[in-house]
């Protein structure tokens, strides 16, 4: 019979490229499968014009073939642009003339480097990266504790720093995801904490990377999670635009840019799903 302290050994030994868990009841899930389902079935864009963000977290290994194949189709939907683009469209400072997708990623693990950029070069597609400082290139044990809080099963490598700017340096933008992954509206009663976290953040990515940091993407991403007292830091703090986890339209010119909504959606979802949140499937009036 295998020890425990074998098993540990096995289960630190495979960390760098853990799974998922599954999120919520599992008879919710097959519903909610069943009616994304159905509705990607509907072909038809919601609008001529429209601007889109959407977001996810990782692609594994095993993933990077179904993850080019997902760029591919969304290509087809949208021309992808960069944040500066993004936000000039909501602002009204360009025009949504066409038919328009942001890609950004949170949490700031190490596969998105390794597995996901490379398919973003090749395809000439832009990228915001939302990352936790205080967690780059963490231990074992740190990074235990930050997947647990993320809802993975296992232990994900993080990015470290020289990766990181080597994907800055790359053209790709880095943008903060606070200094521990912090819930805006947990801290946001302690001045200094919700300081440290948000403009602590934007501090540190300028430091270590001799850029501005313009852009944040809140923590767990629900209106709930960042009240008007963390989004008014943000202003304060010198961000730009502020990103939420919402599926929302985006109104030119309407659009609050500080709680900018986007669309979640992780490499194993099926492809008619995605694209149908390319398309504006589900999507909240905000």
């Amino acid at each position: 019979m295998e020890t425990s302290l074998t098993n540990s050994i096995k289960y630190i030994a495979n960390w760098k490229n853990a799974a998922p868990a599954p999120v919520g009841n599992p008879v919710r899930r097959l519903v909610r499968h069943a009616l994304l389902s159905t509705l990607s079935e509907f072909k038809k864009i919601r609008s001529n014009h429209f601007l889109r963000a959407i977001y996810c977290h990782y692609v594994f290994d095993d993933q990077r073939e179904r993850f080019e194949e997902i760029i591919t189709e969304l290509k087809k939907i949208g021309t992808f642009v960069d944040t500066d683009t993004c936000v000039d469209m909501l602002s009204g400072r360009r025009p949504i003339d066409g038919q328009y997708l942001h890609l950004s990623f949170d949490d700031g693990f190490r596969n998105i480097f390794t597995n996901a950029v490379p398919i973003l070069k090749r395809h000439q597609v832009p990228a915001t990266f939302y990352v936790p400082t205080e967690l780059l290139g963490a231990s074992w044990e740190r990074t235990r504790d930050y997947c647990q809080l993320v809802n993975m099963t296992g232990v994900t490598e993080m990015i470290d720093w020289d990766e990181l700017q080597e994907m800055a340096a790359q053209g790709f933008e880095i943008g903060s995801h606070t200094r521990t992954h912090a819930r805006f509206s947990e801290v946001s009663k302690n001045s200094a904490l919700l300081e440290a976290e948000i403009k602590g953040s934007k501090q540190d990515l300028e430091d270590r990377l001799g850029l501005e940091c313009k852009y944040i993407a809140w923590p767990f991403g629900e209106f709930r999670d960042a009240d008007d007292r963390s989004l008014q830091m943000t202003r304060q703090s010198g961000y730009h635009a502020c990103f939420s986890a919402v599926r929302g339209t985006i109104y030119p010119q309407t659009t609050d840019q500080f709680r900018i909504p986007r669309h979640h959606f992780e490499v194993e979802a099926p492809l008619s799903h995605i694209k149908g949140f390319a398309r504006g499937m589900w999507e909240r009036t905000v």
